[in-house]
C-alpha cells in the first residue's frame, strides 16, 4: 500500500485564519492519518511590512527549518513543474521505496526566495492559476490523500 507509515513533514508559513480552510485541513489530515506519519510544522509569519522583507524573512526560517530534518525536499513554488496526481503518486512511492522521508514547504503570501527554491531537489506547482496561501494548504492535502487512495487502487480518484 502507499505511504504505509511513510513520514512526511509540510513546513508552512503561518497558520491558518480561516474557519473553511481549518475544516478541510483537518479532514484531509484526520484521512491521511491511519496511512502515514504527516507532520504540519507552522513557522511563523514575518511581521515586517514590506514584501521582499517578508519573504526573506520567511524564507530564512525554513532553510532553518530545514537544516534540522533530512530527506526529499520538495518546494511548492509557482516556478516549479506542473504534475498530475498519478505522477505525483508515482514520485511518493518510489520516495517511499528508497526509505525517503518526504518534506514539502509552502512558502508565505509573498513566496519564497531562491535560496529555499535551492534547498528543493524538487520544484512542484500546484497550479499554473494563483492561488491564496491556505488554499494552497488544501489542495496540496487534497492531492496528497488523493496520491494515497490511487496507491490504494480505491474509487476516490476517477
Amino acid at each position: 500500500m502507499l505511504f504505509a507509515l511513510q513520514r512526511l513533514t509540510l513546513l508552512c508559513i503561518g497558520s491558518l485564519k480561516f474557519s473553511w480552510a481549518k475544516v478541510a485541513c483537518e479532514d484531509y489530515t484526520d484521512r491521511l492519518g491511519h496511512a502515514l506519519k504527516l507532520e504540519i510544522v507552522e513557522l511563523p509569519a514575518s511581521k515586517a511590512r514590506e514584501p521582499e522583507k517578508q519573504r526573506e524573512e520567511e524564507s530564512e526560517r525554513i532553510i532553518d527549518a530545514l537544516e534540522k530534518r533530512s530527506g526529499t525536499v520538495w518546494v511548492l513554488d509557482e516556478r516549479g513543474k506542473e504534475m498530475s496526481s498519478e505522477g505525483f503518486a508515482k514520485e511518493l512511492q518510489i520516495a517511499k521505496d528508497r526509505g525517503d522521508e518526504a518534506i514539502f514547504v509552502l512558502g508565505g503570501a509573498y513566496g519564497l526566495t531562491d535560496a529555499v527554491r535551492k534547498k528543493g531537489q524538487r520544484l512542484l506547482r500546484l497550479s499554473a492559476m494563483m492561488l491564496p496561501h491556505e488554499l494552497c494548504r488544501v489542495v496540496f492535502l487534497e492531492q496528497l490523500y488523493r496520491a494515497m487512495e490511487i496507491g490504494k487502487g480505491s474509487g476516490y480518484h476517477h
